[in-house]
Order: C-alpha cells, then structure tokens, then sequence
C-alpha cells in the first residue's frame, strides 16, 4: 500500500472496510467487494468487529485473492492466545494475505455475545513481537519455522476523549517503528485536533497514517456517541449539519463526504468504516465521484 502525501492531496487513497458474513455464504460478501473493485485502494476485511460475530476474516480474505483483489486482513487478540495467534498468521501467509493489520478488539460486553470472554493473553506489544518474528522465520518461542511470512504490519488504535492518552498513544509510534510497522490505523474522530496530535510522530518515524470515516447515520447517532465515556466527541459543527440538511436520508454521507476533504490532506489513506454504511458504499463513491 504505497502511498504519499502528494497523491493524497491530489487524490485520497481509499481503504474500503467490509465486514465478513454473518454465516457460511460468501457471496453477498464477495458482490459488494466486487461492486468497488478499481474504485477503492484496496479492501480491509474486519474480524468480528465491535464484538460481533462473523465468519473468520481468513476465507473472505482468501475469497477476494480468488477474484484478483488483493485483501487487506484485521486480526484481533481479544479472540485468540499467542498459539492461535500465531496459527492463523501462519494461514494468511500460507493463502498469500500479506496486508494484515494487529488490534486489540473491542469489549464483548458491546458485541452480539456479551458473555463471551477474551483469552486476555495478548497486548499489543506480543501481537507485534509475533509478526515481527513470523516475518523473520522464527515462531514467538524462537523455534525456527519451515517457511517464513513477508506481512506488510499495520496496527489499529483507538483514540479517546483524553489528550493524555491519545498522546501517549501517539508516542507510542517509535516503539511500533521498531517492530517494523509500516502504517497505523486511527480510529474514528470527527475532531481534527486529535488527528493532528499523530502527525509529527508519523512524520518522524515514517509510519504510514491512515484515518477513518465513520458515518452518521442520523442525530440520535451523534448524540449517542458524545454520550459514552471515553470517545471522541463529535464537535457540534456536525450535529448542526445533520440537523438542517434537506434530505435526512443522506445527510451523513454528505457530512462525511465534506469531511473527506478535510482528512485526505494529513492522511496517507482513509478507511471507510462499515459501520452504517453497508451496501450504500457504491452510493457514497458516487457522491465523491471515485
């Protein structure tokens, strides 16, 4: 995924997030993948996002390499110990998946499954010490193995409501440049000042920077989000706009498009959360005519 701050400004590299199935049919899967091929930059398949279950993101991942398109794949640790972990690594490289981007998870108290517990086995430092060591032909026990991986490693990170913690999230980009990571992945903000807060730490370390888009789906949405602890807010510019746009059906895609415009020029991609979007990502590539 080479990218450059130039190409941004002219035009904004576009990572299209897709959630796996709900169940064992991969071809409303593969249809809105296909609907976008040459339209997006490349295609991040989600893994069990916000709790949720879904099929494993290796066979959709797979799936789109059978149609040429080459996948971006999120693996997360909330689900996994270090050994299953380290399996599936090994099944990506093994189907040829190179993009894969580390993540904590999201709480199962949020998901579909509230009852469900994480393995509580990994942090982020041991997910990356195990890619890292993949790629250099070693497993995490430092026992040699028949074949080693070539991951391009991306990390996602969620961002708070607290400055303290963004910046030392932020600062946490010379260690994640040790490691060999070569982008990391913002969560969602509609506030600026927080992705601003990252860019001299990617600028320094030469990580990649990659923000996301979250859709509003509506003012209950908004108001939902500034209320949970711990997130970003959403500034009241936005609320404000979803509240007198004309047509309420497609406010939030007017409101992230416009937003859009703001992101591209300090990001090296966006990504396009699935989160309320779904099967309207063809219509929003349309409205920003990509």
């Amino acid at each position: 995924m080479e990218a450059t701050t130039t190409q941004v400004h002219q035009s904004p590299r576009l990572i299209a997030e897709i959630d796996p199935p709900k169940g064992t049919n991969l071809q409303r899967f593969l249809d809105n993948a296909l609907k976008i091929r040459g339209r997006v930059d490349r295609i991040r398949v989600t893994d069990n996002e916000h709790a949720i279950l879904r099929m494993s993101p290796l066979a959709p991942s797979w799936a789109l390499k059978e149609k040429g398109i080459e996948p971006s794949m999120v693996i997360n640790g909330r689900d996994r110990n270090r050994l299953s972990f380290q399996g599936d690594l090994l099944c990506a490289a093994a189907m040829g998946i190179r993009d894969v981007v580390i993540k904590q998870g999201h709480d199962p108290k949020e998901g579909d499954q509230p009852m469900a517990r994480t393995s509580g086995d990994l942090d982020l430092n041991t997910m990356l010490t195990c890619a890292a060591a993949i790629n250099a032909g070693k497993d995490l026990a430092g026992e040699e193995l028949d074949g080693a991986a070539d991951f391009v490693i991306g990390v996602y990170i969620e961002l708070s409501d607290d400055v303290n913690f963004n910046r030392e999230r932020a600062e946490y980009f010379f260690k994640l440049k040790e490691f060999g990571v070569q982008s990391v992945t913002l969560g969602p903000t509609y506030d600026l000042n927080i992705i601003e807060q990252f860019l001299p730490f990617a600028e320094q370390t030469g990580i990649k920077l990659f923000t996301s888009l979250m859709f509003l789906k509506s003012v209950t949405m908004i108001r939902y989000l500034n209320n949970l602890p711990g997130v970003p807010s959403i500034p009241q510019e936005f609320l404000k706009k979803m509240m007198t746009a004309p047509d309420k059906k497609s406010a939030g895609m007017q409101v992230a498009a416009d937003y859009l415009k703001e992101l591209a020029p300090i990001s090296d991609s966006v990504v396009l959360l699935s989160l309320g979007l779904h099967d309207r990502m063809g219509e929003f590539l349309d409205l920003i005519e990509r």
